[in-house]
């Protein structure tokens, strides 16, 4: 649990309202993503963050999925991270398998106490399909509170 509280924090965060953020995927993507939110705002070291995700899915998302977050602080790896997509969603609004077309996904998830609060992190989270293709990619820097 505590590697898809990190995955879906960085996920979710990273493609928020903030021009820093972006995707790092490319048109052939599966899910391209129209809006991010999540509260609370920054998200807290130790607590819950809510992470609301919508988009568009033109493939469907099935068992096999992986989810692949890595996080570098000036340029040197402190975080790396992979596990099942679908097992991390089993307990959100939108479970495996999540069919093409529009979608929202909220998830609620701890943010681990041991993330330092107020450095800037970039992160970058991958989801990939069980057929190898990508899902999506999204990258940026992230800063926790405490």
């Amino acid at each position: 649990m505590k590697f898809f509280a990190s995955v879906a924090a960085a996920v979710a965060l990273a493609a928020t309202a903030s021009a820093a953020f972006s995707s790092c995927g490319s048109s052939s993507d599966s899910f391209s993503l129209s809006s991010v939110s999540y509260t609370p705002n920054p998200p807290k070291v130790g607590q819950d963050v809510c992470i609301t995700l919508s988009g568009t899915l033109s493939a469907a998302v099935t068992d096999g999925a992986i989810l692949a977050v890595t996080g570098t602080f000036l340029g040197i790896k402190v975080y790396s991270a992979s596990g099942d997509l679908c097992e991390g969603l089993a307990g959100s609004s939108t479970p495996c398998p999540i069919a093409a077309g529009a979608q929202t996904v909220t998830q609620c998830v701890s943010v681990p106490s041991n993330v330092p609060a107020g450095i800037s992190i970039n992160l970058k989270a991958v989801a990939t399909a069980a057929s190898g293709s990508e899902i999506f990619c999204i990258s940026g820097p992230l800063t926790f509170s405490s």
